[in-house]
């Protein structure tokens, strides 16, 4: 029995030791952590900073390359704009040169064709005529519309034109 006494009365005097010991490293652990966060901080601080400068830097070498983008875009809008006016030019020239022979042809033919306006007006009467045959087959406007190809506001339009044309002729 006494052996067990020695024993746990040695056992203790350990437990002791080792909390006393135990005890004594903890603030230097203590110390250590301010430490580490310090080292911690200072890197994040780094890690920002170079963050920051490659942010930075590529932010500068998009913004060149959006600027060199727009100059080329403005410089090929200013050739197409070129483009276009040269283009028109020559249809303006195209033109002129067919109104011309056309009036040429019109001078030797001495009216044996109609006029342009005369072929114009024979197609609109046409179409006139063709909108009232399809009303009379008792179509309404929508499918006289679809049929022709026109829109429903022409349709509606010769109709009005024609009520307001026969109520001319009641007056007269």
């Amino acid at each position: 029995m006494d052996q067990v006494y020695l024993i746990l009365i040695g056992a203790g005097i350990i437990i002791m030791l080792l909390a006393f010991f135990l005890q004594r490293k903890t603030p230097d652990d203590a110390a250590a952590i301010p430490t580490q966060r310090l080292t911690d901080k200072a890197e994040t601080e780094k890690s920002l900073q170079r963050l920051s400068k490659q942010f930075k830097q590529e932010t500068a070498l998009l913004s060149a390359e959006w600027q060199e983008t727009r100059a080329d875009l403005l410089h090929e809008i200013d050739l197409l704009k070129k483009r276009v006016e040269q283009l028109e030019q020559q249809w303006n020239e195209r033109a002129a040169h067919a109104q011309v022979a056309a009036s040429a042809e019109q001078g030797q033919a001495n009216g044996a064709q109609p006029a342009a306006e005369d072929v114009d007006m024979l197609a609109l009467r046409e179409r006139y005529r063709r909108v009232f045959e399809l009303s009379r087959e008792g179509l309404s406007p929508d499918e006289i519309a679809k049929r022709l190809g026109a829109g429903r506001g022409e349709i509606d339009l010769i109709f009005a034109l024609a009520q307001r044309n026969e109520r001319g002729f009641a007056d007269a």
